[in-house]
């Protein structure tokens, strides 16, 4: 299985942060030193209207609101399938109480291992660790649907049948479910935009207000926490914010 990178570094977070806030303190020197071009071939050149700057600054707001907005529907999508996963998970646990002694003992004994592999993947910390835990995770399905099969198939047509293998079904749809979720990144032309957007609105801070640069630091403080931030969200291996993973310990612990 083929992972899809992000659209950034990947390199910690702390790093992409400072490199960023660097990048754009670079671009208001530049723009600085444009307009102290600019006033030395015409000393009477006009001081520059700030409606521009205003008019710029507030459309980079909208557009990192815009990506804040992608990335926290897509960290709470992550969040809602580890609930639907635990729930399809402790279900079929249950229904297992409807098989004989032996199959049920050997179903359960699969599940637990399933468990703990839901689990791991769930705090994988780099796209490597989540295909290794996820190959790992694609074998236990098929473990596990073999046992289901086996362990119905006394009566595969019957009612009872159906109930465990629809949620054992389930189980496994939302597993891969949570793979392509943990993959659905920001599309890379609007992260590039953000960025771009971002660089030219500190070129146009040092280019109209080269005499603030207390306030434009602090603004430019700003303006990278809340880009990290978005990449924090979008990024749930490697990130700060990570999708809560209550739902599937607190199953683990059941199981025990």
């Amino acid at each position: 299985m083929d992972f899809i990178a992000p659209p950034y570094p990947n390199l910690p977070m702390v790093l992409v942060s400072l490199l960023f806030f660097i990048v754009l303190v670079i671009a208001r020197e530049i723009g600085a030193w444009l307009r102290r071009k600019v006033e030395q071939r015409n000393p009477d050149v006009e001081e520059s209207d700030t409606f521009a700057l205003s008019a710029v600054l507030g459309l980079l707001a909208l557009l990192i609101g815009f990506t804040f907005s992608l990335a926290l529907q897509r960290y709470d999508a992550r969040r809602e399938l580890v609930i639907a996963e635990a729930n399809a998970i402790g279900t079929t646990w249950l229904r297992a109480d409807l098989l004989e002694a032996g199959p049920r003992q050997q179903l359960r004994q699969v599940l637990r291992r399933y468990v703990d592999n839901r689990v791991a993947f769930g705090a994988a910390k780099d796209a490597d660790e989540e295909l290794r835990i996820y190959q790992q995770t694609t074998a236990l399905q098929g473990e596990l649907w073999g046992t289901v099969v086996a362990a119905t198939g006394a009566f595969r047509t019957t009612p009872l049948a159906s109930l465990l293998v629809s949620t054992t079904n389930d189980s496994i749809d939302l597993a891969a479910s949570r793979i392509a979720t943990r993959q659905a990144h920001i599309p890379v032309r609007i992260m590039r935009i953000l960025v771009l957007y971002a660089v030219m609105a500190a070129g146009m801070v040092g280019y109209q207000q080269r005499r603030q640069r207390q306030s434009s630091m602090l603004m430019f403080v700003l303006i990278t926490l809340a880009v990290a931030l978005v990449i924090d969200l979008d990024n749930p291996a490697a990130g700060w914010i990570s999708v809560p993973q209550t739902p599937m310990l607190d199953l683990q612990q059941s199981l025990d």
